[in-house]
């Protein structure tokens, strides 16, 4: 089994391999929004994000994913740590510090509740599997997360950026950042793919990234496979969103 890493260990990204995808991001319906401010305890009040309790409601579960083991890292009783936003603020280069929270199922604002998971194939030999973010803000806040990373992957596909070595995970990086296009989730959706570099010079594991700003909460789908270009699970992707609409 691969070995999961970062903020809840990661695996399952996506390419070609069954997310929808088209050349610009989609903007969510009238009436989708209309239906989401029906559904109080799954839309931030007043842009204020949702509390813990709420969203550990829309985390999944076993029974949403049939064929998938689901193990907790954070949140939903686990504790959830405030404390990595330091380490994404001491990412080098500045401009990709986005990027590499993204990876990482973060970003660099605080947040007001977090859940995040491990899902892995129970009967897949290859382990497929997806490390899942999900991530409450002011409704300001979790769009200008969205802001600030769109802005961000242009400027890194080049780059290789890591935290500072004064600060925790500092042999953790990546680099060789694609953007990729899709659409058709939430209120915006942002994809990309990058390398995983533990130490300098050390191992390179290819991982693929899907990030969803659904209201004020984003969805972070996370994947990496050393052995072919990873995907994440379909299924996956649709059961979180489901709970999160």
């Amino acid at each position: 089994m691969l070995m999961l890493t970062g903020a809840c260990g990661a695996d399952s990204g996506d390419d070609a391999g069954g997310l929808k995808q088209s050349a610009t991001a989609e903007p969510a319906s009238s009436a989708s929004s209309a239906s989401q401010q029906a559904s109080g305890s799954r839309t931030s009040a007043a842009g204020k994000g949702l509390n813990q309790k709420d969203l550990d409601r829309l985390a999944l579960t076993a029974h949403d994913v049939p064929g998938f083991t689901v193990k907790t890292v954070t949140g939903k009783g686990s504790p959830v740590n405030h404390d990595d936003l330091t380490t994404y603020r001491a990412v080098t280069p500045a401009p990709c510090r986005p990027v590499f929270a993204a990876a990482q199922l973060g970003s660099l604002h605080d947040f007001t509740a977090q859940v995040s998971q491990d899902i892995v194939s129970a009967s897949d030999d290859l382990g497929s599997h997806a490390s899942v973010g999900l991530t409450s803000y002011t409704l300001a806040d979790a769009r200008t997360v969205m802001t600030e990373l769109r802005a961000a992957l242009p400027k890194c596909a080049t780059a290789e950026m890591r935290p500072s070595a004064a600060h925790p995970g500092a042999g953790l990086g990546y680099s060789d950042t694609q953007s990729r296009s899709v659409s058709g989730y939430g209120d915006e959706t942002l994809a990309f793919d990058a390398t995983q570099i533990i130490n300098s010079g050390g191992p390179s594991i290819p991982i693929t990234v899907l990030v969803v700003r659904q209201d004020s909460t984003i969805a972070t789908f996370l994947s990496l496979n050393p052995f072919q270009p990873p995907t994440i699970p379909q299924d996956i992707v649709d059961a979180q969103l489901k709970k999160l609409a």
